[in-house]
């Protein structure tokens, strides 16, 4: 099953990798110096539809502190600077990712225990509001 951190609502958006390194190899053949360019997709979708294209059971886990509701990436410098645009939206991403699903069948399932294992030392840099000190 797939774990979801939160109730699924919360957006991301999601960059296929071939995407990003395209945006790394267009950057790198520019004349532009010392400049900082986000590389996204440009569009935001919900855990929950990432689930639902990947089609598959689905386990919710408590959100934890600080998880943001929506990350989304302002594309607009790269596109405007390199002419750089995204070109595997998420359905073609998650389609060749499925194409190629025999090589990650070894990786690791996340659990809530597996979780909380890997993340118990976020938590002391955190004040009680949830925000880095």
């Amino acid at each position: 099953p797939f774990t979801v951190v939160g109730d699924g609502s919360q957006t991301r958006d999601f960059t296929y990798v071939t995407d990003v390194a395209n945006a790394f190899l267009t950057a790198a053949k520019s004349s532009q110096r010392g400049e900082i360019y986000n590389v996204g997709s440009g569009q935001t979708i919900s855990v929950n539809r990432l689930v639902e294209l990947l089609v598959g059971d689905v386990t919710y886990i408590p959100k934890r502190p600080g998880e943001p509701d929506c990350t989304f990436a302002d594309i607009a410098k790269i596109r405007r600077d390199l002419n750089w645009q995204p070109q595997v939206n998420i359905e073609k991403g998650v389609e060749q990712v499925l194409a190629n699903i025999d090589y990650w069948r070894s990786a690791p399932v996340w659990t809530p225990a597996t979780i909380a294992t890997a993340t118990q030392d976020w938590f002391k840099y955190l004040g009680q509001s949830g925000v880095t000190k």
